[in-house]
């Protein structure tokens, strides 16, 4: 018989193994919006002391529509960013580092991807990134998709 917490595992290794880029995942049980509900929310973590994270695309408070352009913009504060301490992680049951999938799309300028697909559900996405002088700045965005 098959321990429920082993199967879980698996099925979150199988996840993160199958997931191709930012907004392209097969989430682990996504929490259920009411049918034809789907928003943007943005939110930021202070203290941010890095380089400004702002969503260009999709814009808060839409109806996303798949698949989506998402646009996120570094805008640099007092020091260059640093592209080696960005990271992006979907929040769910555990945590999925994805940042390694989303690279592609990344420049010092930000994120751009043009077509990214999402299941339906609601997903939490976590940005953070520094600058060279140690400054970070973290921003969240949830995508409910309906």
């Amino acid at each position: 018989m098959k321990q429920p917490h082993v199967s879980l595992l698996k099925h979150a290794v199988r996840v993160t193994a199958t997931c191709a880029m930012l907004l392209t995942l097969t989430a682990m049980a996504p929490v259920q919006e009411r049918p034809g509900a789907g928003k943007v929310e943005v939110s930021r973590e202070p203290p941010d002391t890095g380089p400004v994270i702002e969503v260009l695309k999709p814009t808060e408070g839409a109806v996303p529509t798949v698949p989506m352009e998402v646009t996120i913009r570094f805008t640099p504060r007092s020091a260059p960013v640093d592209m080696a301490t960005l990271q992006v992680a979907v929040v769910k049951f555990i945590t999925i580092d994805i940042t390694d999938r989303v690279r592609p799309y990344v420049s010092p300028a930000g994120i751009q991807i043009p077509d990214a697909k999402l299941p339906s559900g609601k997903h939490i996405v976590r940005i953070s990134v520094g600058d060279a002088s140690g400054g970070m700045s973290n921003k969240q965005m949830t995508v409910s998709i309906p």
